[in-house]
């Protein structure tokens, strides 16, 4: 970071990503790699959510500063936002190692029209073992594509719809451009049939599939002349109930799903199975499927060709005349009581067209933690949960934008106006949310039946193919629907669902009661929460489970949150500790949790009579994360005298980390309890040259912080100090501070960020205690296990011959001035020492110690 470097005036606050995004690129341009990682790397930490071109700037900085890992991380970010996207595969292809590499080889091969790249893709494909690959291209008229191959059979396409099938061999041309080294290759190029269905397409050869892919109908359905069905009749008779599960792979899955889905129809009055082989390849799916057709536990509908998941449900679909109906993935699990309690609850809900349950992998209704693939619970858990939601949430139903088809329940009525699934989306993703929307658009609600709870595995198939088919029918979803996405937003924003998970979650807890009682951990701060978080992964790691309750305020509420860190429940549970009601429904949680101890950090956030009451019915111990109960921030000036009845009534009093030790000691005056926390190795980092570039963490966003980088800031530049300030995290004024020629404010920061952070801003020395201290902060001890020399308070004299030269030790209750100016000295001293910094000659080993 240079004086003399161009700078974009980062004055627009709206564009401020397209100008990182712009100067990165200038920078890239101008080989200066170490601004052009940080202007990358900022951007991709910051709003508007960046998109792959971000992180491939990024990594492309990193690549030129010989950060391999660090680059290869960010190329996977990129794919992982947008998986076609070729710059990213080319990167990937070249850089990466493993699988990752073979997954780019596989897409530069099948979509790249550049003839060289698909050359290097098909070379590393070969030498990895896959001898055969083959590209296809499909519009409504026409399919066209190549395959190549090594051996002397020529391969056979085959294009399949419904029952009919037709099959054409594709013959070697020895003057094709892949056809080098033994390798034969081969184009086609033919007009496809009309179909009102999907088709499929294979390519084989000597026996093995090549390609196989699932081609949507080129024609949309005559519907003009379909039959109307009668209306839902109202009479005591229960209507049938259908549930389809469409099977093709994983026969250990699919025998579960159908077993559960058999205990559950048993208990479920007029309720049958069908399910459609969609031409599985596995002889024990096939066998599995047979035995309980014989034995009339299902209906069997066999498919001749693969149809896909969308041919597979509207075959069934279209043999299934009456009633409503159940689309069953077939990695589900059904509790006993599920499909009974969903039909109930459907039946009793007005205007419902589609019904989903709570799920432990349900998007919107995943449960405990929402839009997550949470963990499948065991049988005997997924049996309880559902039972505990069928007395927690009866006779709820929340709407939300789409149903998930993982356990959809649709509504004979809702059929009848919405029709079949859509062949429009390719693959088999998303085209439940499409029938979903077409029902809303008819009138009908889409609900989630928070009553039921449906155990769910996760998609199996097609693996790092998925995210591209999703992010790709994605595009074809908002186009038709274009409120779609700002209904979803709005939706995760309100959340409705989270009081039924909280309402669940508390049955949870209160059936719990058996278990091993947890540790309880109270706070009042995003820091707090951290602090709280790594203290709870200590207690873990003796074998008791940590709980946090963290109090948020704000002039009208004072919600607290219970949250298990580990992800597990709970997760949504909060009360208002405003009203004498909330403090006394967490004081009721806590003694049903028979809690095994209560620790108190950041006492001066938490409400002073929910303090009160808590204090007054729980041992509790203190943890000390900053230096609120000081009178104030000196050595030996003891505890605030508000504090002193709380310290004196506490078991013991527990510190993370020496400089929180340090503290207690003498400044409190306490004697402190230190838990085993095995401190990370430092690390050592290539030598750096150039100017020093000072790490200063940034955790409050306080007035403290912007005004200690401000004075620090313009100290270096009366002093011209060839010297730049790289804030690890965010300010009160991010663009403020980076107007300045010797600033860059990186964005949130993470623990996992620190590596590349130090080594691609080329940092020197770090400045960790700027404003408040944040005692057993992760970020604070992951840069201290860097091993660069660093500033921090000095809080207990270091004895002669202990402690780092390297080191600086900054006085409690400095001002921003006079702790900018030590640390102004601290960094010219480091200059006078090595001259030779200025111009680059001189490589210094970081972490090392200096003459």
């Amino acid at each position: 970071m240079t004086a003399d470097a161009p700078r974009p005036a980062f004055t627009s606050r709206t564009l401020h990503h397209v100008d990182l995004e712009r100067a990165a690129v200038g920078a890239l341009e101008a080989r200066d790699f170490r601004r052009a990682f940080a202007l990358a790397d900022r951007r991709c930490r910051i709003l508007p959510h960046p998109g792959a071109r971000a992180h491939l700037l990024r990594a492309e900085a990193l690549f030129r500063l010989d950060l391999m890992d660090a680059a290869v991380a960010s190329v996977a970010k990129a794919l992982e936002l947008e998986p076609d996207d070729l710059a990213a595969a080319r990167r990937m292809m070249a850089w990466g190692d493993g699988l990752a590499r073979i997954e780019a080889a596989r897409s530069v091969a099948r979509r790249d029209d550049d003839p060289d790249s698909v050359r290097s893709a098909l070379l590393l494909l070969e030498q990895s073992g896959q001898d055969a690959c083959a590209r296809i291209d499909f519009l409504d008229e026409e399919v066209k594509g190549w395959v190549t191959w090594r051996g002397e059979d020529d391969p056979h396409l085959s294009l399949a719809q419904a029952d009919q099938s037709s099959t054409v061999r594709l013959p070697a041309d020895p003057d094709h451009r892949f056809a080098l080294n033994g390798r034969r290759a081969a184009s086609f190029r033919l007009m496809r049939p009309a179909s009102t269905t999907s088709q499929r397409l294979e390519i084989a050869q000597a026996g093995r599939v090549i390609a196989s892919i699932q081609l949507p109908a080129n024609r949309a359905p005559d519907r003009r002349n379909a039959p109307q069905r009668p209306p839902r009749a109202e009479s005591a008779e229960t209507p049938p109930l259908t549930i389809i599960i469409p099977v093709y792979r994983d026969f250990a899955a699919t025998r579960a799903c159908i077993e559960s889905a058999s205990t559950a129809v048993a208990c479920t009055p007029g309720a049958t199975i069908v399910v459609v082989d969609d031409a599985s390849p596995e002889p024990d799916i096939k066998h599995l499927l047979g035995e309980l057709a014989s034995e009339q536990r299902i209906r069997l509908l066999t498919n001749a060709h693969n149809l896909g998941f969308v041919g597979a449900v509207n075959r069934a679909l279209g043999e299934t005349d009456t009633g409503d109906v159940v689309l069953l993935n077939s990695d589900t699990i059904l509790p006993k009581g599920a499909l009974q309690r969903l039909r109930s609850a459907v039946q009793s809900t007005p205007g419902v067209g589609t019904a989903t349950p709570l799920s432990n992998n349900g998007e919107y209704t995943s449960f405990p933690v929402a839009n997550r693939s949470n963990p499948l619970p065991l049988p005997d858990e997924l049996e309880l949960l559902d039972e505990l939601a069928g007395t927690a949430n009866s006779g709820i139903a929340i709407d939300i934008p789409n149903g998930i088809g993982f356990c959809l329940y649709i509504t004979r009525e809702c059929l009848d106006a919405a029709h079949a699934l859509s062949d429009d989306f390719y693959r088999g993703y998303l085209e439940d949310v499409d029938f979903c929307l077409r029902a809303a658009e008819a009138g009908f609600r889409n609900v989630c039946i928070p009553s039921v709870f449906v155990g769910h595995e996760g998609s199996r198939s097609f693996l790092g193919e998925k995210r591209s088919l999703v992010l790709r029918n994605l595009r074809v979803l908002e186009h038709r629907y274009r409120r779609y996405a700002t209904e979803c937003a709005a939706f995760l924003l309100a959340d409705p669902l989270r009081d039924c998970r909280a309402a669940l979650e508390l049955k949870l807890l209160a059936n719990e009661q058996h278990t091993a009682a947890p540790h309880v951990i109270l706070c009042g701060s995003a820091i707090g929460c951290e602090i709280a978080t790594r203290r709870c992964r200590q207690l873990a790691a003796q074998g008791t489970r940590g709980l946090i309750v963290h109090f948020r305020g704000d002039e009208r509420r004072q919600p607290a949150a219970i949250f298990a860190p580990d992800g597990g429940a709970p997760q949504s549970i909060a009360l208002d500790v405003a009203t004498p009601e909330g403090r006394d429904a967490l004081l009721k949680l806590l003694v049903d949790l028979r809690i095994r101890s209560l620790e108190i950090a950041e006492p001066n956030r938490i409400p002073g009579a929910c303090l009160a009451q808590l204090t007054q019915h729980f041992a509790y111990e203190l943890l000390i994360t900053d230096t609120r109960l000081a009178a104030r921030a000196a050595i030996g000036s003891g505890l605030h005298p508000e504090w002193t009845g709380l310290v004196e009534g506490a078991r013991r009093v527990i510190a993370i980390g020496e400089a929180a030790a340090a503290f207690s000691v003498s400044v409190l005056g306490l004697e402190v309890v230190r838990p085993s926390d095995p401190s990370a190795r430092p690390a050592r980092y290539s030598a750096v040259s150039g100017p020093a570039r000072l790490g200063l963490l940034a955790l409050h966003g306080s007035a403290a912080e912007f005004r200690f980088v401000r004075a620090l800031s313009d100290q270096m530049a009366d002093a011209d100090a060839d010297a730049g300030i790289i804030v690890l995290g965010t300010t009160l004024d991010d663009l403020k501070l980076m107007q300045r020629t010797n600033v860059m404010v990186t964005g949130a920061i993470a623990v996992d960020d620190v590596a590349t952070l130090i080594e691609g801003h080329g940092i020197t020395k770090l400045v960790l205690d700027i404003g408040e201290p944040a005692f057993g902060h992760p970020l604070v001890d992951a840069l201290l296990a860097t091993g660069l020399p660093a500033a921090t308070t000095e809080w207990l004299p270091t004895p002669p011959g202990r402690g780092r030269t390297t080191d600086l030790k900054l006085q409690p209750g400095l001002d921003a001035g006079d702790a900018a100016a030590a640390v102004l000295d601290w960094v010219v001293e480091d200059v006078r020492l090595h001259p030779d910094r200025r111009s680059g000659r001189h490589r210094l080993e970081v972490g090392a110690r200096l003459p």
